[in-house]
């Protein structure tokens, strides 16, 4: 715990006071980011986001199960209530979840085979199989009736994108390919 309370001890010396005043009345933030639990990936830092600009999902794959209801929540709050403009569901190279589908040992424990055991490990390799993932995360939160009924209102737009940790390159599905973003 000393280690969060020095992290915090240090956010006190730097703290951006005035943004945190204005954030202090409510968020307003742009885009929500389905992204995962992994501790290496940090959406507001891969996006260069300040506090307040990103409304963030995390879980373990970025699964965007849509019976689950902190799943649900995150997204109709997002969608009905802050208004967002983008959802951006976030996979990453090296995913544990996806290794884990791979290989059912490593659900070895009933909330994992609870949130991954339906989940498949489709491609050639990790990354083909992260991005088939991904793509089955896009496509769900896609036919959420909130983000339906938003998108066809011309007021939301849902991408899909991949970061690679070890090149920090990051790629967006255009729906058949990917293509590099840098």
């Amino acid at each position: 715990m000393e280690k969060l309370y020095e992290g915090y001890r240090e956010f006190r010396k730097t703290a951006d006071r005035d943004l945190y005043g204005r954030l202090s009345k409510g968020q307003a933030p742009h885009t929500l980011v389905v992204s995962c639990s992994d501790s290496r990936i940090v959406a507001e830092a891969i996006f260069s986001a300040k506090p307040g600009e990103l409304f963030v999902l995390r879980n373990v794959g970025n699964v965007c199960r849509l019976d689950d209801p902190a799943v649900a929540c995150a997204v109709e709050y997002a969608v009905n209530h802050l208004k967002v403009r983008s959802i951006v569901v976030l996979a990453h190279s090296d995913c544990g979840a996806v290794k884990a589908v791979e290989h059912k040992g490593h659900l070895d424990s009933p909330g994992l085979v609870d949130w991954l055991g339906e989940e498949g490990y489709e491609g050639c390799d990790l990354e083909c199989a992260i991005k088939a993932s991904g793509i089955r995360q896009f496509e769900r939160v896609s036919s959420h009736p909130a983000v339906k009924a938003a998108a066809a209102e011309g007021r939301l737009e849902v991408g899909l994108l991949f970061f690679d940790l070890a090149t920090l390159g990051l790629d967006r599905f255009n729906g058949k390919d990917w293509d590099k973003v840098c």
